[in-house]
């Protein structure tokens, strides 16, 4: 989330479009991703990515997890995390089409 992004000094390493002014000293990024909630959402992140911070992750898991669960959709939330950086892996990718497969309608 963007508070561990500023513990981390991680938000150097984000260009200009990943900011959209003062929407999150109003919100926190958990919140934002809530919005979509009982939509299906899949999370896809590296443990070791210092974009996305082990902490962030941790705190946005912890609040979806409890949204999803008060609307009634807890398995619509999912979060997988892969021990590689900023990267899409294989393994990445065969979750995600999954996911597509089980959510999108045909």
């Amino acid at each position: 989330d963007f508070q561990a992004l500023l513990e981390t000094h991680g938000l150097d390493e984000h260009g200009v479009y990943y900011y959209v002014p003062r929407l999150l000293k109003q919100f926190t990024t958990a919140q934002i991703n809530a919005l979509i909630a009982p939509r299906a959402h899949l999370s896809l992140a590296g443990n070791l990515d210092p974009l996305t911070p082990s902490e962030g992750l941790d705190r946005i898991d912890a609040e979806l997890k409890q949204v999803y669960a008060a609307v009634n959709a807890p398995h619509a939330w999912k979060l997988m995390r892969y021990e590689v950086g900023h990267v899409e892996t294989a393994a990445m990718r065969r979750e995600l089409l999954a996911f597509l497969q089980k959510w999108l309608p045909r």
